[in-house]
């Protein structure tokens, strides 16, 4: 049984994902630093490596179906641990051996971008938290006309009359 065509698109994959993580990381400080603009790069470079990721995954599960036809398998859809069933010793040593090192990045990558996530919504809040403080909300008086009969009032940051 011949592995290496799914072993070269696990590789490439690991290689996706590692560059994946590095752009996460970068990230991370370019969120801490408050810059817009390589972050918006930065994303977009992560726009790249998912396409990227998308065409490999395709190409991994033709290959495990390449590994596993005249097989079965458990499940719908085969996976690279039906493939371990298949193959020879030393195949299946690479093939978990890639697994395991695809799993660790794969899991960095996930508390990397959840760190992302909480960094961005800390940013937010603090965003919002500051435009209260200088546009605090207005409540309505207990006496006076109506909040139907009064005239719509634009809110503005600053009052501008002459």
């Amino acid at each position: 049984m011949n592995t290496s065509f799914l072993l070269t698109t696990l590789q490439q994959q690991l290689e996706e994902y590692t560059e994946l993580y590095q752009l996460s990381v970068a990230k991370t400080e370019l969120i801490k630093k408050n810059d817009i603009l390589n972050l918006n790069e930065i994303i977009n470079k992560e726009a790249k490596y998912l396409l990227s990721l998308d065409v490999l995954e395709k190409k991994r599960v033709e290959a495990v179906y390449a590994v596993l036809s005249g097989h079965e398998w458990s499940g719908d859809l085969p996976t690279l641990s039906d493939c371990l069933n298949v193959v020879s010793n030393e195949e299946a040593t690479k093939l978990l051996n890639m697994q395991s090192e695809l799993k660790v990045i794969i899991e960095e990558l996930k508390e990397r971008n959840y760190l992302n996530q909480e960094l961005i919504y800390q940013s937010m809040q603090f965003v919002s938290l500051s435009l209260s403080m200088l546009k605090p909300k207005q409540t309505a008086p207990n006496y006076g006309p109506t909040s139907k009969q009064q005239s719509p009032k634009i809110d503005t940051l600053f009052d501008s009359q002459i």
